[in-house]
């Protein structure tokens, strides 16, 4: 019946636990603690898993040896191609310039050491960028790996910015939002598409450049791995770009 065999399984329950109040009998809380420990790990090595997996399928990128960054900040920068990500829509991939500006830790906030300005323009000339208060600071080992962000968040909170490439003789520089991590096609990988961790872009010290120039550090960055299809034009033509304008009369200002 019914009742002997749940007086059965009881029997064997103490069997198997002769004294059931005992420490030796597993606690309903222990359980608990036990199955969801069990759950994180196995979630936790899966997830290791996969990444690995990602990582492996992309190849390592080289940032630039020998990189100075003091004649890399020297003058400005213009955008001829990059990728779209969240800050950046292809609504706004004109008249896309970038300064940036070494100061003294204490002179700004979180102990960062350069002052970044870009600025973006839509087909309206309307201007996006230029007041956001953005800064980086040297965070690899190679002077070429840096990080930027918005100066009100800690240096912790800053996403990669790798100068994958960089000529100043002939004027150009290949620039990564870190190790791209996404494969794609044909082996090739990119990075994200949101804030931090993404981003490609080819910069020149011209304003307008010969095709040449711009197909060469694309060869550049095809030989490093990245999917150059994610490379979309940028308008210089017709921009105008007021240089009187200082960077210390624009971006955050304060101290942590």
């Amino acid at each position: 019946s019914c009742l002997v065999q749940h007086t059965t399984t009881q029997n064997e329950d103490i069997k198997r636990f002769p004294k059931a109040t005992s420490s030796h009998y597993p606690s309903p809380t222990y359980i608990m603690i036990r199955e969801t420990t069990t759950k994180f790990l196995f979630y936790g090595i899966s997830l290791l898993s996969i990444f690995s997996r990602v990582n492996a399928e992309c190849q390592n990128v080289t940032v630039q040896s020998g990189f100075i960054l003091d004649e890399y900040i020297s003058q400005p920068w213009y955008v001829q191609q990059q990728q779209v990500n969240r800050y950046l829509p292809e609504d706004r991939f004109f008249c896309v310039r970038a300064d940036y500006e070494k100061k003294r830790w204490w002179e700004l906030p979180w102990q960062y050491s350069i002052r970044v300005n870009n600025q973006a323009q839509d087909a309206d000339g309307n201007i996006f960028g230029a007041d956001f208060g953005l800064y980086a600071y040297v965070r690899g080992p190679e002077n070429a790996q840096l990080a930027v962000s918005p100066g009100f968040l800690p240096r912790a909170f800053a996403g990669d910015y790798w100068v994958i490439a960089y000529n100043e003789a002939d004027g150009y520089a290949l620039i990564s939002g870190g190790q791209p991590t996404v494969p794609t096609t044909d082996g090739k990988c990119k990075t994200g598409d949101g804030i931090n961790e993404s981003g490609l872009w080819i910069f020149t010290r011209q304003q307008t450049v010969s095709d040449d120039l711009v197909e060469r550090v694309r060869g550049i960055a095809e030989e490093q791995g990245f999917d150059t299809s994610v490379l979309k034009e940028v308008i210089q033509e017709g921009c105008t770009y007021d240089d009187r304008r200082r960077m210390d009369e624009v971006g955050v200002r304060g101290s942590a």
